[in-house]
C-alpha cells in the first residue's frame, strides 16, 4: 500500500486538535502536524460559546495544514458521543432453498431497513450480526453461508441536523480541503480494544472533563451510546471552591493523591506552596469517585468494560473503585500498536485508522 495522509479533527469538552498523519505500511502513523486549542469547552451536553467553538476550530483548521505540500481531499469531524445516537433495526431475508450468501442478498438487508432520518443524519451504518434460520447461534458473518433464511441486526449513528451549521464548509475548503466528513468518535475507539473481545460483546466507557459515555460493543459497531454529564472536571471544580484552590494546584494535588489508602491524621499533601491535610482531602475525592461510579454502574453494561478519555487516569486507585463499584473488570483502552495509555493520542491514532478501515483513503 502506498502511504497516504489522513486529516481528522478531535474535540472534546476542554480543546479541539486537528491532526493530518502520513500512513506508513501496516497501521504505522507518522503525524505531520498536530495543532491543538482551548476554547470555552461543553459543559451540561452544551457548547458553552458555539460562535467560540467555530472560531476555534476554523483556526485550528487553518493552522494544521501550513508547510504541506499536499492536503488530504476531506477533513474527518470526529463527534463526540453526547452528540451521536445510536438505533438498531432488523431485517430478514427468506429463500426458497438453500442458497449460499452473497454480497447482492447482503445489500437486500440493508435495503430492507428504514432507520428514522427525521432531523438527524446517518453519519455510520454497521451489520451487528446475523442469525440463521437453521441456526440459533449469533454470527458476525454469514458470506458465502447456505441457509434458507438469514436475519440481520445493524445499527446506525446519527448526529441532529443542526449540528453540521457549527462547522464553516467555506472555511474548511480554504485551508485546501475538498469537503468534511462526520465520524463517531465512539466508532473510532472500539478498534482499540481486541476483536475477540468486541465480537463477545463488551462496553467502551469515555470519560471526558465533564461528560461520560457509555457504548456497548458487538463486532465492529454499536449496540446503544448512551452518556451522563459527569466526569473529573465537576471533582476539580469542587476542590477549587472548597479549599480555595487554582486549577494547577488542584490537578498537582490529585496527581498526588491516593484516596483508596489509608493515610496518617497528620500527613499533607503538597503542591506549588499549598498544603492540605491528606486525610480530609482523600475523603472528598474517595466520596465523588463512588458518587460517579454509582451512576455508571446504574447503566446495563457488559462484565468486560474498556476505559478511554484518561480523565481520570490521574487519580491513584480510581479505576479499581470504578471496577469494585460496578462489579465489573475495566481495562484501559490502549493503542493497538505501542501498547500505551496515553489521551488523546491514543484517541487521534483511532480515529486516522478508522478512517483507513472504512476505506476513507483518496
Amino acid at each position: 500500500m502506498k502511504d497516504d495522509l489522513v486529516a481528522v479533527l478531535y474535540f472534546d469538552d476542554t480543546q479541539i486538535i486537528g491532526r493530518i498523519a502520513k500512513v506508513n505500511y501496516g497501521e504505522n502513523l507518522t503525524p505531520l502536524t498536530t495543532v491543538r486549542k482551548e476554547y470555552t469547552g461543553i459543559m451540561d451536553s452544551q457548547f458553552n460559546d458555539r460562535n467560540d467553538f467555530t472560531t476555534t476550530v476554523n483556526a485550528v483548521v487553518a493552522e494544521m495544514v501550513q508547510g504541506l505540500n499536499r492536503i488530504p481531499q476531506i477533513l474527518h469531524i470526529g463527534v463526540a458521543n453526547q452528540f451521536c445516537q445510536v438505533q438498531t433495526q432488523s431485517s430478514d431475508l427468506v429463500f426458497d432453498r438453500m442458497t449460499k450468501v452473497n454480497r447482492h442478498h447482503l445489500q437486500k438487508l440493508w435495503e430492507n431497513t428504514s432507520f428514522d432520518t427525521t432531523n438527524v443524519e446517518i453519519i455510520q451504518k454497521q451489520a451487528l450480526y446475523y442469525k440463521l434460520e437453521e441456526y440459533d447461534e449469533v454470527l458476525i458473518d454469514v458470506l458465502g453461508t447456505a441457509t434458507k433464511g438469514v436475519n440481520m441486526v445493524s445499527s446506525a449513528l446519527t448526529i441532529n441536523q443542526e449540528f453540521r451549521y457549527l462547522f464553516d464548509l467555506g472555511a474548511i475548503q480554504r485551508a485546501g480541503f475538498a469537503n468534511y466528513k462526520f465520524i463517531s468518535m465512539a466508532a473510532c475507539e472500539l478498534f482499540m480494544i481486541p476483536e475477540k473481545v468486541r465480537d463477545a460483546g463488551c462496553t467502551l466507557v469515555r470519560c471526558d472533563f465533564f461528560s461520560t459515555s457509555v457504548a456497548n460493543i458487538l463486532g465492529d459497531g454499536l449496540t446503544q451510546l448512551s452518556h451522563f454529564d459527569s466526569g473529573s472536571g465537576y471533582l476539580v471544580g469542587e476542590i477549587m471552591d472548597y479549599f480555595n484552590f487554582d486549577y494547577e494546584t488542584t490537578i498537582e494535588l490529585l496527581s498526588k493523591c491516593t484516596p483508596t489508602f489509608e493515610v496518617l491524621v497528620e500527613e499533607k499533601y503538597t503542591a506549588n506552596g499549598i498544603q492540605v491535610p491528606a486525610s480530609i482531602f482523600n475523603r472528598l475525592v474517595m466520596d465523588r469517585l463512588n458518587e460517579f461510579a454509582k451512576r455508571l454502574s446504574n447503566f446495563e453494561t457488559a462484565n468486560m468494560i474498556y476505559l478511554s478519555g484518561g480523565n481520570f487516569d490521574q487519580i491513584y486507585g480510581a479505576r479499581n473503585v470504578l471496577a469494585n463499584v460496578c462489579n465489573r473488570t475495566m481495562v484501559p483502552c490502549q493503542d493497538v500498536l505501542s501498547g500505551e495509555i496515553a489521551y488523546p493520542e491514543n484517541t487521534l491514532n483511532a480515529m486516522v485508522r478508522y478512517v483507513l478501515k472504512q476505506d476513507y483513503l483518496y
